[in-house]
């Protein structure tokens, strides 16, 4: 798995891993992001909030995206915040195939709730289905008033 991983210096600060799209490498990122996250946002719920709906997005890669695949490819997590803005910006993305999501209903136990969480914890949530992958970016803007993502 290769990394990037830059302190928080300066005006825009940026995080960027790539690794194989298993199980073990999702838990990798999340913690390299937890820690990454911590000089950003002073409140640790919603942090933790921040952090599940990223982890969404890569368990999604690693349940989807290479099924139709013989073996599992790659995924890359992209972070980046605007200390001017003070903006998060994080982008999840795959080289797999897309699959529509089936509708259930909310009391079916296997149903998908992942893509609804995204959307419900990121300020805005956009999924970018092509031919080559599908890319599920995820923004983060702090309230008003706040110094930092501290809603």
């Amino acid at each position: 798995m290769s990394s990037l991983l830059e302190p928080l210096v300066g005006e825009v600060c940026e995080m960027s891993r790539v690794g194989a799209a298993d199980a073990t490498t999702v838990g990798e990122l999340r913690r390299d992001l937890q820690r990454w996250l911590q000089d950003v946002v002073d409140d640790t719920a919603e942090l933790g909030d921040i952090v599940l709906s990223v982890n969404e997005a890569l368990a999604n890669c690693v349940e989807h995206a290479y099924r139709a695949h013989q073996r599992a490819g790659q995924m890359r997590m992209r972070a980046r915040y605007d200390r001017v803005l003070r903006h998060l910006h994080i982008c999840v993305s795959d080289r797999g195939t897309w699959r529509k999501p089936v509708t259930r209903p909310c009391s079916d136990a296997g149903a998908s709730r992942g893509i609804t969480l995204m959307h419900a914890v990121a300020d805005r949530c956009t999924i970018k289905v092509r031919p080559d992958g599908t890319t599920v970016c995820m923004e983060y803007a702090p309230r008003p008033g706040t110094e930092t993502l501290d809603w």
